[in-house]
This record gives C-alpha cells, structure tokens and sequence, in this order.
C-alpha cells in the first residue's frame, strides 16, 4: 500500500506504509513532519547530485584541456605544493 504525501500544491510523492512509519518516528524525533524531512532529504540529495555533476564536467573540462595542451604536473612537484600548503596552513591554524 501507498500513501501520497504532498511535495508542493502540485506534487505528492509515494512512500510504502513501512517506510513511511520508519520516517514518520525519524522526523518526529527531529521536530519536523515527514513532509518537511522528505524535502530536505531530497534537497539534500539534489544538491549533492548536483555538485557531481559539476565535479565531472570540470574533470572533463580538464581532460580535454591537458589531451589539447599536453601540459602537467609530475607527481614529485604536485606532492611538494601540497606539502607546503599543508604547512602553511598548520602555521595558520597555530598562530589562532
């Protein structure tokens, strides 16, 4: 069985009724109804699904541009530019 559960004046979502009683307890112990503990889980996700989205196109905006260009950095080099961000960051985190 399923029960519709309003997204928006325009939407409802369909949530099985074991589901449903395990969200209703979680959304409950926070506070909020299952209406707005779906929302925010689903906002959650959307935007996570979004930022990968953009992760990989800046990846393939990266791949493209080394296959066009050839440039790169050796492993040596890039190791010792994060070795010195990471001191200067711990100077900066212990001069607070």
């Amino acid at each position: 069985m399923c029960y519709g559960y309003p997204m928006s004046a325009k939407e409802h979502l369909a949530i099985d009724s074991e589901l449903s009683e395990r969200l209703s307890v979680i959304a409950e112990r926070e506070g909020s109804t299952l209406s707005e503990l779906a929302e925010a889980v689903l906002r959650q996700h959307a935007e996570e699904a979004e930022r990968l989205a953009e992760e990989f196109a800046e990846d393939d905006r990266r791949w493209a541009r080394y296959l066009e260009t050839g440039e790169s950095i050796s492993l040596e080099d890039m190791r010792n530019k994060l070795k010195a961000l990471a001191d200067e960051a711990g100077r900066k985190a212990g001069s607070l």
